[in-house]
């Protein structure tokens, strides 16, 4: 438990750091969570280290991130590559490629979207945060005093429906006071409030899918780089989720 705490504190500081900072740390920072996480969902659908698929994903990831413009062109060379693969190594399943290539497109607009928000505000990148940290903090908490009745058992045993309402609540009410705080931020009221509304659950869901990627393949973290919370991909499960939603309301809808 010291470890975890410690390590938490560590995750935060960095955080806050990057989100203030923005700039070069921001962009740094983007850069090496297309790689490592390249590495993690590698490493956990193939069972080791494929370096040719690792080099592929992190390359098609940082392109992505790097030229959202393109993104459709990356994605398409990045499916053919995968697919070759898996036509001719007939033990690199197309099943365990799907899921990387899934993840790395996920990765690169994840990435994209974290400048993207920053450039718009500050406080518009913490507010994505907030609404991560805040829902799981208060599932947790609600879960653990009111938790009765099973959410999905078969994806994760010890969350709870009434700590999943609890968590959309308290994100749903807290983030929505960060945007009135900051007068929402200069983007179109409309698509804040939506958003509060809506990334509290789908905050859950990404939770929940990055849970059930682990228990299909039987593993506990992605990876052991963080002492006490696992890999990169166990601390921005649901942010990436997140973060792709809303960047691309901003984006496609916001302008």
């Amino acid at each position: 438990m010291k470890q975890r705490v410690i390590s938490g504190a560590f995750i935060l500081l960095i955080t806050i750091s990057v989100i203030i900072a923005g700039s070069y740390l921001l962009k740094t920072a983007c850069v090496l969570i297309n790689l490592y996480g390249s590495y993690e969902i590698v490493k956990c659908a193939r069972g080791k280290s494929d370096w040719p698929i690792c080099i592929v994903s992190a390359i098609t990831s940082l392109l992505i991130y790097l030229f959202f413009d393109k993104a459709l062109l990356f994605i398409i060379v990045d499916f053919l590559v995968l697919f070759t693969f898996s036509i001719f190594d007939e033990e690199r399943k197309i099943d365990d490629l799907a899921l990387i290539f899934l993840i790395t497109v996920i990765l690169g607009c994840t990435t994209y979207f974290m400048v993207f928000t920053r450039e718009i505000s500050m406080p518009l990148l913490a507010y994505v945060f907030i609404i991560c940290y805040l829902t799981d903090a208060c599932a947790y908490f609600v879960g653990s005093f009111f938790g009765k009745h099973k959410l999905n058992e078969r994806v994760s045993p010890k969350k709870s429906i009434e700590g999943s309402v609890g968590g959309f609540i308290g994100g749903m009410l807290i983030s929505l006071l960060w945007a009135y705080l900051f007068d929402f931020f200069g983007v179109d009221k409309l698509i804040i409030i939506v958003s509060s509304i809506l990334l509290p659950i789908v905050n859950q869901i990404g939770d929940l899918a990055y849970s059930l990627i682990k228990r299909h393949y039987g593993i506990k973290d992605f990876s052991n780089l963080i002492p006490g919370h696992g890999g990169l991909l166990d601390r921005l499960d649901s942010l990436t989720f997140v973060i792709c939603l809303l960047g691309s309301l901003l984006y496609f809808v916001g302008r």
